[in-house]
């Protein structure tokens, strides 16, 4: 075990793949799934607002999907009752579409039923339309340059299929010490398996670009940081460049945390 350690987000992080996600995959799928055609623009619009452009960017999809749905019902979008989802959240714990098939056999649910076909359907879509992505850049440059000092962990909520898949690409994994995935349960349960008991705080740090991976660091004590949405070859170059020498060399402070702060805050105002 190294003495640093940094935590990877993998959609909108290490991968350009947030808004494909969302336009490709997870809103035509919602769509078709519940019938939506005649409200498609609305739809597209709630949530690409909800998943890209607020502080909501990066929520787990199903946590997501109650948040969507409540946004449909205020806007006057008929929707069916979607309450069964208020108990899996509850209870769950991880939330996979392992867990939630595990949930339907003692919860008789029909939206919770098609909830499962929109994440399955969506996964599918997605997975093809991200085949031949590669990650940003400058991210193979920068675990190149950190792995010798810092063990590297992915921090996703996306499946563990998935994330193996595509950390394979450009040799990512060959600087990876772990994967997490949604497997694992959420992105703080992610962190504190990751790091609890074994960094100090001051040497641990999680790079992400999303209000859920800000809390997850600092759920762990870690310092956060953020790949600003649409500038993030830009967020990369400066961590590779500065940033990581600095975090390196222990003198990433909380002023800098606050400098940091204040850009990503304002990138993602709600």
């Amino acid at each position: 075990m190294k003495r640093y350690f940094i935590g990877i987000d993998s959609d909108g992080t290490a991968f350009d793949s947030m808004t494909i996600k969302h336009r490709k995959a997870f809103i035509p799928a919602m769509i078709r799934v519940w019938k939506l055609e005649e409200y498609s623009e609305k739809v597209s619009e709630i949530c690409e607002y909800i998943n890209l452009y607020s502080p909501t960017r990066g929520i787990d999809r199903f946590s997501g999907l109650k948040v969507t749905f409540d946004s449909f019902k205020a806007a006057g979008i008929p929707v069916p009752d979607y309450s069964g989802i208020d108990g899996f959240l509850k209870d769950a714990g991880k939330l996979s579409n392992a867990t939630l098939t595990e949930y339907l056999k003692t919860h008789e649910d029909a939206f919770l039923k098609d909830v499962l076909v929109w994440s399955a359907e969506a996964d599918a879509v997605f997975q093809k339309e991200v085949e031949t992505l590669m990650p940003f850049p400058m991210v193979k440059k920068c675990l190149e340059k950190a792995c010798p000092h810092a063990d590297i962990a992915v921090i996703s909520s996306a499946s563990m299929q998935s994330l193996e898949s595509d950390w394979k690409k450009d040799g990512l994994l060959d600087c990876v010490s772990k994967v997490y995935g949604q497997e694992f349960g959420n992105k703080k349960a992610q962190l504190k398996a990751a790091t609890d008991g074994k960094y100090e705080n001051i040497c641990k740090l999680m790079l992400g670009d999303a209000k859920g991976d800000l809390e997850a660091a600092q759920s762990a004590g870690a310092w956060f940081y953020p790949m600003i949405p649409g500038r993030e070859d830009e967020s990369w170059q400066l961590f590779c460049d500065r940033y990581l020498d600095i975090y390196l060399d222990g003198k990433f402070d909380q002023l800098i945390q606050n400098e940091l702060l204040e850009k990503f805050n304002s990138a993602i105002k709600g």
